[in-house]
C-alpha cells in the first residue's frame, strides 16, 4: 500500500472513533466509508477469508440437535464454575480494577456481583471467574484447552445488544468450533505458547457474528487479534500464579478491541497462523486448519467432575475408589506407585509439583491431587481454598509417590487419559485400581444428574435455591428466549458465598 493511501486510511478510521456508531441499532448494519470503499479490494491470506466464512455460515436453523444440546450443556457448566468462583481473590481482584481500566459501565453483567461494567470489563471478570476453579470443560486435540472461556465474551456482548437465545448458542457455537479447530491443527506449547492462544481466532469471529460485521472486516479482525495473541507457557509452569486464570480473558478483551477497530475499518495481517506453522519450530508441514462446518466438536468436550487439571481426573477418580478400600491404613502405606501418559507425566508430576507452594500448582499436582483422595475418598474446592494440600499428612503420601509410563494402557488407548495406581503396604500387601477412561470424558460423559448436581452446589450459595432453579431453567430453554437479557439480569449477586 502506497504511504499517500496508508495515511489516507488511516485518517478515516481515526475519525470514525473505536466505537460501533455506524452500526445500526439492531446491530447487523455496517456503513462504515472506510471499510465500505475498500470491501473486496484488499487481498487476504485465505484463512482469514475462510474463518470469517466460517462464523457466518453457522446458523441455528441448521444446527443439529445434539450441537444445541450440548451448546446448552456447556453453558450450564460454565456458569457454575463461574458462581463457584464469586468471592474469591482472584475476582475481587479482577471486579475492582476493571473499573479503572474500562471505566465505569452498565452494559453487561458481572457473574455473582452487583454492579454490571463495561463488555470488556464483565467478559474479563467472568472469564477469570470461570477458569479459577479449574472445574470448567476440556477439549483434547493437540494438548489441553478450555474453550468455555469463551463464553463469557459471547454472554457479555449478547447481552449488550439485546441478543435472542437462538444468537448466543450460535456465538458459543462459533467460538467453540474454532477455537478447538486451531487446537486441532496446530501445538502451541511445542513452540512454547499456552493452547489458549487458539481463542485469539475465536474471539473476534465471536464478537464480528453478534455485531452482524461483514466478512471482510470479520477477516481483518482475526488477524489482529491472532497476530496478538500469543501468550507464554511459562502461565502453567512451575509455581502456578494467579495469572492462569486471567490468560484467556485478556486475550478475550484483546480480541473485542480487535474487532472493534476492524469495524472501523482498521486493517490486520494475514497468515499468522501459517506464520506460526512455518517459522516457528518444530515446522509443520501441510499445515491447513478444517473449517467444514459439518464436522462439530463441541459434542467432544469433557467436563470435570473434580477441580484439578482435565489428565488428573482419572488419577483422582481411581484414588476415591482406593480410599474406600484402605480404610485407616494410610499410615501403613510404604509405596505409591502410578502408570500413566508420558506427555501427561510431562505436565502434572515434574519436580515442581511434588512440592508446589501455590494452590494453582497444587490443583495440577498428580501426587497432591492422588494423595488428597487417597485421604479424604474426594478432590473438592475446599480442600484447595483451606489448603489442605500443605498438609504433613498429604505431603508424607506425596512423598512416597512415584510416576512412571504405563505400557498397557499406552497400548490399549493411545492417546488416552486414564492411570493405573498400586499401593504398596508395609506387610506386603497390595491394593490396585485402573481407570481407563475418567468420568466426564468425550467418551464416558458426565451425566445430566452429575452436572446439574455441580451447577447447583456452586450456584445456590451466590443466588439462593430459587435464583439457581431459574437459571437452570432459562438455560433448559435458551433457545426460546428473545432477550438474553432475561437471563443475564438472573446472574448478579452481591459479590459473596452465603450472603447475609
Amino acid at each position: 500500500m502506497k504511504r499517500r493511501d496508508f495515511l489516507a486510511r488511516a485518517a478515516a478510521v481515526a475519525s470514525a472513533g473505536f466505537g460501533l456508531a455506524n452500526l445500526r441499532s439492531d446491530g447487523h448494519g455496517f456503513t462504515n466509508s472506510a471499510l465500505a470503499a475498500n470491501e473486496g479490494s484488499i487481498e487476504k491470506a485465505s484463512l482469514e477469508q475462510k474463518f470469517a466464512e466460517f462464523a457466518l455460515s453457522i446458523k441455528y436453523e441448521v444446527l443439529p440437535a445434539d450441537v444445541i444440546a450440548s451448546a446448552k450443556r456447556v453453558l450450564l457448566d460454565t456458569l457454575g464454575c463461574a458462581f463457584g468462583s464469586v468471592g474469591s481473590e482472584p475476582a475481587n481482584i479482577a471486579e475492582t480494577t476493571i473499573r479503572k481500566t474500562f471505566g465505569e459501565g452498565n452494559t453487561a453483567t458481572v457473574i455473582g456481583y452487583a454492579r454490571p461494567a463495561t463488555v470488556e470489563g464483565a467478559l474479563f471478570v467472568n472469564g477469570v471467574l470461570v477458569r479459577s476453579l479449574d472445574l470448567n470443560d476440556t477439549y483434547i486435540g493437540t494438548e489441553p484447552l478450555h474453550p468455555s472461556e469463551v463464553l463469557p465474551t459471547a454472554l457479555a456482548l449478547c447481552e449488550e445488544n439485546g441478543r435472542s437465545g437462538r444468537d448466543l448458542i450460535e456465538a458459543i457455537v462459533v467460538g467453540y468450533e474454532a477455537s478447538t479447530r486451531v487446537n486441532d491443527a496446530i501445538s502451541f506449547v511445542e513452540r512454547g505458547f499456552h493452547p489458549l492462544c487458539a481463542a485469539a481466532y475465536g474471539i473476534p469471529l465471536i464478537a464480528g457474528k453478534i455485531w452482524g460485521l461483514p466478512k471482510e472486516a470479520i477477516a481483518n479482525a482475526v488477524g489482529i487479534s491472532g497476530a496478538r495473541g500469543f501468550t507464554s507457557f511459562v502461565v502453567n509452569s512451575g509455581a502456578i500464579s494467579m495469572m492462569k486464570a486471567m490468560g484467556l480473558a485478556a486475550t478475550a478483551a484483546d480480541g473485542v478491541f480487535a474487532t472493534r477497530l476492524a469495524a472501523q475499518g482498521f486493517t490486520g495481517p494475514s497468515g499468522t497462523l501459517e506464520w506460526l506453522a512455518s517459522k516457528m519450530k518444530p515446522v509443520k508441514e501441510g499445515f491447513a486448519v478444517d473449517l467444514e462446518v459439518a464436522r462439530y466438536r463441541l459434542p467432544r468436550v469433557a467436563f470435570k467432575r473434580f477441580p484439578i487439571q482435565i489428565e488428573l481426573q482419572a488419577v483422582a477418580e481411581a484414588g476415591t475408589l482406593l480410599s474406600a478400600k484402605i480404610g485407616g491404613r494410610t499410615q501403613d502405606i510404604r509405596a505409591i506407585t502410578v502408570e500413566t501418559y508420558p506427555g501427561i507425566i510431562e505436565r502434572v508430576a515434574d519436580p515442581a509439583k511434588f512440592r508446589p507452594q501455590t494452590k494453582g500448582t497444587a490443583d495440577h499436582s498428580l501426587p497432591v491431587c492422588l494423595a488428597m483422595a487417597l485421604l479424604d475418598g474426594d478432590v473438592t474446592v475446599d480442600q484447595f481454598e483451606k489448603d489442605r494440600w500443605r498438609a504433613r499428612d498429604v505431603m508424607e503420601l506425596v512423598s512416597k509417590t512415584s510416576v512412571r509410563p504405563g505400557a498397557s494402557l499406552i497400548a490399549k488407548i493411545p492417546k488416552g487419559r486414564g492411570a493405573s495406581i498400586v499401593i504398596a503396604f508395609a506387610d506386603g500387601q497390595s491394593l490396585h485400581e485402573t481407570v481407563e477412561v475418567p468420568e466426564g470424558d468425550a467418551e464416558r460423559p458426565l451425566s445430566r444428574a452429575s452436572l446439574d448436581r455441580k451447577f447447583m452446589n456452586f450456584a445456590v450459595p451466590v443466588v439462593g435455591m430459587s435464583g439457581a432453579e431459574r437459571v437452570m431453567s432459562l438455560v433448559n430453554g435458551l433457545e426460546e428466549l428473545k432477550d438474553v437479557r432475561e437471563l443475564t439480569r438472573a446472574l448478579g449477586g452481591t459479590g459473596k458465598q452465603n450472603p447475609g
